[in-house]
């Protein structure tokens, strides 16, 4: 590899084409997500937070300090099925709260995950739901006070410049130690930020801003200035990595309309990652409502010009006509040249899997079903889709 730094070469050399026992030319990273060129990424997102003991118990999420646990088995059924690519959306190797310290054990967790991941085939995309001044529950603050202790809710991301020093730190750490997995494909550099709506209003109540002029007049100078502070992490992380994509999000968990605000040129390699649930009354429609697919509400436009990627997209397994929506949905990614993963994938820890299965695709179109269908009629649009993929990573590279 004449020309290039020890560095160069090993993200060059990241991915190939696989087909029986033939070795193919290997595209670049950044390449895996042009959409000129077609779709090269498919495939699911696999969620995991914190483990909280005092919530959790010895066993919903398993062992470990990240949960729940995904076997062996699950990733090998992904990978059979076609898909190439897993969103891993995680906790940081971080703490959420001050000082703010490296966490070994998240990161060794992660690296095991990669790995994982790796050894199935699978490129993988590393994106964090947590870190400093941001807690998993920002996810579900409106059942604070059920399952969990409102006091658990953290967002102070929004308001301290330490939180966001501290995110920063966070990326550098991530990107100087993971840049050498061969089937890493991209950094997000988090999940469904949320400032527009979290972050302090000037009543003292919470901000819940959904239009991106409003939003950008009222939070330009702050703390709650997302794009500002995506585009300080970016720089951060290409610092770091010379050449892995940077994938992200826009604000109002990830919402298209305001994709407008993030500046995608301040920093080389940058694709943005967007989640679309809509129409939201059908897709997160309750057991039993039975609220009916409308094709007509099922597209969505182009969000940008540059590279994109649907990041994330579902529906409540039980919805009447679930797997045309689920099609409908990919047909529109596909037609973008955009990479997507589906929202969710199955761990295969079933005590977690078989208490919360509302976007597991494996447990099928019963609204009662406790656990998986081995018929399970939405199986049939993604294995459909991920059966075109070609690309799978190299073997994984040693430091």
């Amino acid at each position: 590899m004449t020309g290039l730094t020890r560095r160069q070469g090993l993200l060059a050399a990241g991915a190939g084409l696989l087909g029986p026992g033939i070795a193919c030319a290997q595209p670049a990273r950044r390449d895996l997500w042009d959409n000129t060129a077609g779709v090269r990424l498919r495939g699911a997102v696999l969620a995991q937070r914190r483990v909280y003991p005092e919530i959790d118990g010895p066993e919903f999420l398993g062992p470990g300090p990240v949960g729940a646990p995904v076997t062996e088995a699950s990733l090998a059924r992904l990978s059979a099925l076609g898909a190439n690519l897993v969103v891993l959306s995680v906790p940081g190797p971080v703490s959420e709260a001050p000082p703010y310290a490296a966490d070994p054990a998240i990161e060794r967790h992660l690296h095991g995950l990669v790995r994982q991941c790796g050894r199935h085939g699978l490129f993988v995309v590393i994106g964090f739901r947590s870190g400093p001044g941001r807690s998993e529950f920002t996810f579900h603050r409106d059942q604070a006070g059920s399952w969990f202790p409102a006091n658990k809710i953290d967002e102070s991301v929004w308001v301290s410049r330490e939180a966001q020093d501290g995110w920063e730190a966070m990326w550098r750490l991530t990107a100087s130690r993971f840049l050498h997995y061969a089937n890493l494909a991209g950094y997000l550099l988090m999940v469904e930020p949320n400032a527009n709506q979290t972050a302090p209003g000037p009543d003292g109540g919470d901000l819940d801003i959904w239009q991106a002029d409003r939003l950008a007049e009222r939070v330009a100078g702050t703390p709650a200035d997302w794009p500002a502070l995506a585009s300080r992490l970016a720089r951060a992380v290409r610092e770091e990595d010379p050449e892995t994509a940077i994938l992200v999000s826009p604000d109002g968990y990830a919402a298209s309309n305001f994709a407008g605000l993030l500046d995608l040129d301040a920093v080389p390699g940058q694709v943005l990652a967007v989640h679309d649930y809509a129409p939201r009354g059908y897709t997160h429609q309750d057991r039993n409502v039975g609220i009916g697919f409308n094709p007509d509400l099922a597209d969505f436009e182009q969000p940008v010009a540059g590279p994109w990627m649907l990041g994330e997209f579902g529906v409540s397994r039980w919805a009447p006509a679930a797997n045309r929506f689920l099609a409908s949905r990919i047909a529109a990614a596909e037609a973008a040249g955009a990479a997507w993963s589906v929202f969710r994938w199955d761990s295969g820890w079933r005590v977690y899997e078989n208490a919360e299965n509302r976007f597991n695709p494996l447990y099928g179109a019963d609204p009662q079903a406790q656990r998986p269908d081995a018929n399970s009629i939405l199986l049939a649009p993604l294995s459909r889709a991920w059966s075109a993929n070609i690309v799978r990573p190299a073997p994984l590279l040693r430091r």
